[in-house]
């Protein structure tokens, strides 16, 4: 099993000689660089590093930065390998990659926010404690998708936190890390018996250890999705998230799940920190997928009521109903069929009757284009390949952990119990991922 507290330092470093405050268990040393799954960061002498429950790096700063490999390039016109400063989740402006989003004119990079152009000696980055420096490494083809192959977050901070410390989320906001591995509560988790074909936990493990990089508030951002840190699609990346969900409430030891656990907590506490500093994941087909369970199940295990509040804050309201458009593809995308003027049903979108009234329906894009609702259940393919169907596993870990109240959107779960029991022509159409459905069939009538 992966030590997590191992501190990411290459060989040159030395240890202190005594544990600086905040650090009882001495796991801090100097060194003048850290690496993270293949980034370097350089630093212009010695400085106290450690790292974060997840092995993410912190440095205690002000720390000055010579260097990040690999080295941000210009290539045919491109700039590769970027870095930014607390990235700004409220917009697509970036500074990672000048080809990000595939965007041959260059319309969304902004060189002011790449702070890794031209480091050196005599050029070198300062980071103050409360910064995050986030670099990436940029996949040399510029058709590739996604275009990034990796991503990786330096925190700097005053003072050593808490040797089991969560990462604070690495977008602008409060660098103050708040949560430790002490704070988990694990009777929040369920001990049932695997189904058939339930693989292994250490196989599901890896796929959330390195950084989820997804600050960007509309669809595009499965582009800047690394390809060695998560999936690009949505509908992917929720089926990942139900996998992980699911592991977790096997009848496991903890300490199998320890590593799993961590991960998919810091994914909610990343998100959650992206989602108050302007980011929405809207559903756009199979887009979108994911966000919402990761929050809520952080919130739940480490008690902390501001992320359970996400359903309340932050509703799935239609444009056409007067919301703002919602902000998780899973709220985004169903509703109830009701009544919105005399004789006319959703709007008159969609070929709704009052017989529909009631309904738990899906639409394609029903929060802010309702235009796009159809009464037909195959009307849409995105029905049945690229959304309920990577859903699958969280919303039955919603129900198992008591978080079906604290989502407010029964639409959701509502519409989830009748995608389950529709007849599905193909085995994916119903789970993405085939033992998803298997652990349904076996629990969902006792939760």
């Amino acid at each position: 099993m992966l030590a997590l507290t191992a501190v990411p330092v290459l060989p040159q470093q030395e240890p202190l000689g005594a544990a600086p405050l905040g650090d009882p268990a001495g796991l801090s040393q100097r060194a003048d660089h850290v690496e993270r799954h293949g980034i370097t960061w350089q630093f212009d002498q010695k400085y106290v590093v450690g790292a974060f429950a997840n092995g993410d790096p912190w440095v205690l700063g002000p720390v000055h930065l010579i260097g990040i490999t690999p080295k941000c390039v210009e290539v045919d016109g491109r700039v590769l390998h970027g870095s930014m400063v607390d990235p700004d989740p409220s917009t697509m402006m970036q500074g990672y990659d000048s080809g990000l989003f595939a965007d041959q004119k260059r319309e969304r990079y902004d060189a002011a926010r790449n702070v890794a152009a031209g480091l050196s000696v005599q050029k070198p980055l300062t980071l103050r404690p409360g910064q995050s420096l986030v670099s990436v490494q940029s996949r040399e083809d510029a058709k590739a998708m996604p275009n990034l192959q990796t991503a990786a977050v330096l925190t700097c901070l005053e003072k050593p936190p808490a040797p089991d410390a969560f990462r604070p989320p690495y977008v602008r906001g409060n660098k103050s890390p708040r949560f430790r591995v002490a704070d988990i509560d694990w009777k929040k988790l369920r001990r049932v018996k695997p189904v058939a074909d339930v693989p292994a936990i250490e196989t599901v493990a890896p796929g959330l250890e390195r950084l989820w990089l997804d600050h960007f508030p509309e669809w595009p951002v499965r582009y800047a999705h690394p390809l060695d840190n998560m999936p690009d699609y949505g509908r992917d990346q929720a089926a990942l998230v139900g996998s992980a969900a699911l592991q977790l409430m096997l009848d496991l030891p903890n300490d199998k799940k320890r590593d799993l656990l961590v991960r998919l907590l810091q994914i909610g506490i990343d998100l959650d920190g992206c989602l108050r500093s302007g980011c929405r994941w809207q559903g756009i087909g199979g887009h979108g997928s994911g966000r919402k369970f990761p929050i809520l199940f952080a919130g739940l295990v480490l008690h902390d009521d501001a992320m359970l509040a996400i359903g309340r804050e932050f509703p799935g309201e239609s444009v056409e109903q007067g919301g703002k458009g919602g902000w998780f593809a899973e709220d985004c995308q169903t509703f109830y069929v009701r009544e919105t003027a005399p004789g006319v049903w959703n709007g008159g979108h969609g070929g709704y009757q009052a017989e529909h009234a009631g309904l738990a329906e899906w639409g394609f894009s029903h929060t802010h284009e309702m235009k796009n609702d159809n009464v037909g259940w195959d009307a849409n393919p995105y029905r049945r390949c690229c959304t309920a169907n990577g859903w699958v596993g969280y919303a039955l870990v919603a129900r198992m952990v008591g978080l079906r109240e604290a989502w407010k959107h029964p639409a959701y779960f509502d519409y989830m119990d009748r995608y389950m029991a529709e007849k599905h022509t193909e085995a994916w159409h119903r789970a993405w991922i085939p033992w998803h459905a298997a652990m349904w069939d076996a629990y969902r009538a006792k939760y």
